[in-house]
């Protein structure tokens, strides 16, 4: 059954035009993920589709007697209503229907009391229409079913009479999803549904999509999401709807497949026409060099050349961020992080007793639901804000950057993008232009205020900030937030190529994929580390759904070797080898700063031999970094062994 079909659709805000003569279909049953680039026109499709905006042009023609149950992008504003105000607010049409039931039981009885048969036949069919509707729609049952579904999206009976301006992102997305599904729709259009739910809520949200028998159009730029959910994609992009037939499991790598087979055999017909073309060109340009009297012949190919059909270009990606982070130094066997005991509590404990340690160069995915306190450990370890007990120890002289959930929010207003760069590190304008232009927000743009750019754009302004200081260490709190599939996925080449140690936290399971080596699930108060990647986490994750106990790290094996049990003398010779290792470091680490410092120097670069040997001094410096901390790691292990082996 066909529950939508729209035909020559078109959509323009002033003269721009979003998207034109575009048509497709909803079929019950369908998982559609819709997905494009920002500013592709998504929301406006759907909003289309949902009946909110009119198009500029074209049809659309929807099923008779089908509800659609359409949740937007954004929670409504209305900072006093209530969750259960919110929530009953999807019954209006059903109290409509009950008012009607009430009403015709009213005329039917009057109707019998008077002994007007014929009139009561007729209202008990339009009775037995109305109180189907009425049942099929949740009848006398809805405060049963409201408390059903919160508590399935997980809230209190206490929360009902709560604000919702109270309530954390992922609250305010699961009450509004709540409330769609409480209207018992037909179908839906979820608009960006994933925001702000952890991964567990995504993951239920997922299987409930899965197993609903009801059509569903999604827009989301949740990867991982799309690729078990969809049956249909439609790409959006340059104003041109596709659609894509895809298996439910594989939905995003199929759709990957299929449009660059698509684009393969675009650019070979592009490819031959514009070889035909110059071939037919060549032909008449042949002809009139050589003089020809045929002039009958020359008018008539190119009249036939004019009439040829233009190929239109293959479509192409946009082009990718052009970025690279590198490391102050590149990674060692060192480790760059050790945390022992970390406590952290408000008005109740978030966690307690952590304890890790973090190699440099590992890549650590730090999960767990929302509110375990994931962000607040990511704000300890950059020091944004205080631990109420435990200890925190990075590697001698390791550098670290912090990219905050909200950094972009927080750039001051008025702030050029380019100076944004500027007060990150100690770069010169033309270096900070350089890194914004390979953000694909060079030119004008990097003068432009920060509050003129999008949401997404201020993210790359963020990551051209972090790319400017050369940290060891990243601390990233949620860095594909508003950002397009396609950056995302070039923010994951990015970070893959990146060689210093990673923490982060995210909801972009994709990322985390493709990224982790290492899983830090934060539950209950417990940091649970967890080998393998991403994958081996999803599968204690599920394990630990199946049984509601935590899994355990398996232990490591322990390899029992027979070692000289050092003397007094000799574990503190080289405790101060340890020491003299540390000061060594520091001050390299110092040189390196006042040497990099000297590239700031804006008349530096009109003396090529400066700079020349100023780029052979740093390099000098960087050999004796590497050779300096390999030395303090090699003192480190002395130390350490020492302290396993134990003293006579």
């Amino acid at each position: 059954m066909e529950l939508l079909r729209f035909t020559d659709l078109t959509r323009a805000y002033g003269a721009r035009t979003v998207f034109e003569r575009t048509a497709g279909v909803v079929r019950d049953g369908d998982k559609i993920a819709l997905v494009g680039p920002n500013g592709a026109g998504k929301s406006s499709l759907v909003r289309t589709l949902a009946a909110i905006d009119e198009p500029d042009g074209g049809t659309i023609a929807r099923a008779r007697e089908t509800r659609l149950g359409y949740m937007a992008q954004d929670a409504p504003s209305d900072e006093s209503i209530t969750l259960h105000a919110a929530l009953d607010a999807a019954f209006a049409r059903v109290r409509a229907e009950e008012a009607n039931v009430r009403d015709l039981e009213h005329q039917l009885t009057a109707a019998s009391e008077r002994g007007d048969h014929e009139a009561e036949a007729t209202l008990l069919d339009r009775y037995g229409d109305a109180r189907e509707a009425f049942d099929r729609h949740g009848g006398e049952g809805l405060e049963k079913q409201m408390r059903a579904t919160i508590a399935a999206f997980d809230f209190d009976e206490s929360d009902l009479d709560r604000p919702t301006s109270g309530f954390s992102g992922g609250q305010r997305t699961r009450a509004m999803l709540a409330r769609v599904l409480l209207e018992r729709p037909d179908w839906m259009i979820l608009d960006e549904p994933t925001n702000h739910l952890d991964i567990e809520t995504v993951r239920w949200l997922e299987d409930f999509i899965i197993a609903d028998p009801r059509a569903t159009l999604v827009v989301s730029h949740d990867r991982y999401f799309l690729e078990r959910v969809a049956t249909v994609v439609w790409d959006l992009s340059g104003g041109e709807l596709v659609a894509y037939d895809v298996k439910q499991g594989k939905a995003y790598t199929d759709f990957l497949e299929q449009r660059t087979l698509r684009r393969d055999e675009q650019r070979r017909v592009y490819e031959v026409a514009l070889a035909e073309r110059a071939r037919e060109q060549a032909v008449i340009d042949e002809l009139k060099t050589h003089g020809s009297h045929n002039y009958s012949h020359v008018r008539s190919r190119e009249k036939k050349m004019s009439k040829m059909p233009d190929a239109p270009p293959p479509d192409t990606d946009r082009a990718s961020i052009g970025m690279t982070l590198v490391a102050t130094r590149r990674a060692t066997s060192g480790f760059a992080l050790e945390v022992k005991g970390l406590t952290k509590a408000y008005s109740e404990p978030l966690f307690k007793n952590l304890t890790f340690d973090i190699k440099r160069g590992e890549r650590v995915a730090i999960v767990g639901p929302n509110g375990a306190g994931k962000s607040t450990l990511l704000k300890i370890l950059s020091g944004e804000i205080a631990a109420d007990d435990g200890t925190i120890r990075f590697g001698p002289g390791l550098k670290t950057a912090y990219f905050a959930q909200d950094s972009a929010d927080e750039l001051p207003a008025g702030m050029r993008a380019v100076d944004a760069v500027l007060d990150a590190a100690k770069i010169t304008e033309e270096e900070a232009r350089g890194l914004l232009g390979r953000m694909r927000l060079g030119g004008d743009a990097a003068d432009k205020p920060v509050e003129a750019f999008s949401g997404g754009e201020r993210r790359r302004i963020m990551l051209a900030r972090l790319m400017a200081q050369h940290a060891d260490c990243l601390l990233l709190d949620e860095p594909t937030n508003d950002l397009d599939i396609p950056s995302r996925e070039a923010l994951e080449s990015i970070l893959a190529e990146y060689d210093g140690a990673l923490l982060v936290v995210s909801h972009d399971r994709y990322l985390l994929k493709r990224l982790a080596e290492t899983t830090l699930w934060i539950r209950d108060g417990l940091a649970t580390p967890i080998q393998g990647g991403y994958d081996a986490f999803e599968a204690a994750a599920l394990g630990h759904a199946a049984t509601g106990k935590s899994p355990q790290p398996k232990p490591k094996p322990v390899a029992f070797i027979e070692a000289p049990i050092a003397s007094p003398k000799d574990i503190q010779r080289r405790k101060r080898e340890l020491e003299a290792a540390e000061k060594r470091v520091a001050e390299i680490d110092q040189k390196r700063g006042e040497l990099t410092a000297l590239f700031a120097a804006p008349d530096l670069y009109d003396d090529p031999v400066s700079v020349a040997k100023l780029r052979n001094k740093l390099a000098a410096i960087e050999t004796a970094a590497s050779e300096a901390l390999h030395a303090w790691e090699a003192a480190m292990e002395a130390v350490e062994t020492d302290d396993a082996v134990g003293v006579r």
